[in-house]
C-alpha cells in the first residue's frame, strides 16, 4: 500500500522508473529505498548517460561452455 500511495504524490511513470532502479540495486528493495530514489530524482536520470556494461562485466568472469567440454 505504501508504494501505491507514492503514486499519488509522484506520477505512476516516475514510480515505475524508481522501482526499476531500486530493483537494479537489490532483488528486495524497501519502500524507503524507492521513496529516496523519488525524492532525490534519481528516477529521472537518463539511461543514456549511464555507462553500458557487458554481461561479462555485470557478472564477473564466467567460463564458457567450451571450458566445460560443451559445444
Amino acid at each position: 500500500m505504501g508504494l501505491l500511495k507514492l503514486a499519488d504524490k509522484y506520477s505512476t511513470e516516475r514510480l515505475e522508473a524508481a522501482c526499476k532502479r531500486a530493483l537494479s540495486y537489490t532483488p528486495h528493495p524497501s519502500l524507503k529505498s524507492v521513496k529516496n530514489i523519488l525524492v532525490t530524482g534519481q528516477d529521472k536520470v537518463d539511461k543514456i548517460s549511464q555507462p553500458h556494461t557487458s554481461e561479462a562485466e555485470r557478472y564477473g568472469f564466467t567460463r564458457g561452455a567450451e571450458y566445460y567440454g560443451g559445444k
